[in-house]
């Protein structure tokens, strides 16, 4: 009977130690481009797609993107990785579009990224960040 309690109390202890906290999932317009931004900025492509509006254009804009930055120098990425974001301003075109201008604290440089709610989602409409069209 000793020996049941020990393993099952192993067995618990072993379960809650592995089990990490639920990340929060965004849902938001500012939540949203944070997590992507953070995404990108982390170098986990793979999880910054999953904000992306899917169409030809921005799959093949996203996928360049990723080329490019991922080619960077180490100690660059470690930079970028270690850099928070910086909310300049934001702001409503209509109720279903947000651009999101931001910065990070590594390069400073201003950026625009534009989300779309869709289906009540907000993506990220990544071709804005190269066109500045609306």
């Amino acid at each position: 009977m000793l020996k049941k309690i020990i393993l099952i109390s192993f067995i618990s202890a072993a379960a809650f130690s592995c089990s990490s906290p639920a990340k929060k999932i965004p849902v938001t317009d500012v939540e949203v481009a944070t997590a992507f931004i953070r995404d990108i900025l982390d170098n986990k492509f793979d999880d910054a797609e999953q904000f992306l509006l899917k169409n030809e254009t921005n799959k093949e804009l996203f996928s360049r993107f990723k080329k490019d930055y991922s080619a960077k120098k180490e100690e660059v990425l470690e930079k970028y990785k270690k850099a928070d974001i910086l909310v300049n301003e934001t702001s409503y075109v209509t109720d279903s579009i947000f651009i999101f201008n931001y910065s990070n604290s590594y390069t400073r440089e201003a950026k625009n990224l534009k989300l779309v709610r869709v289906n009540g989602k907000w993506l990220v409409d990544f071709q804005y960040t190269f066109s500045g069209n609306l």
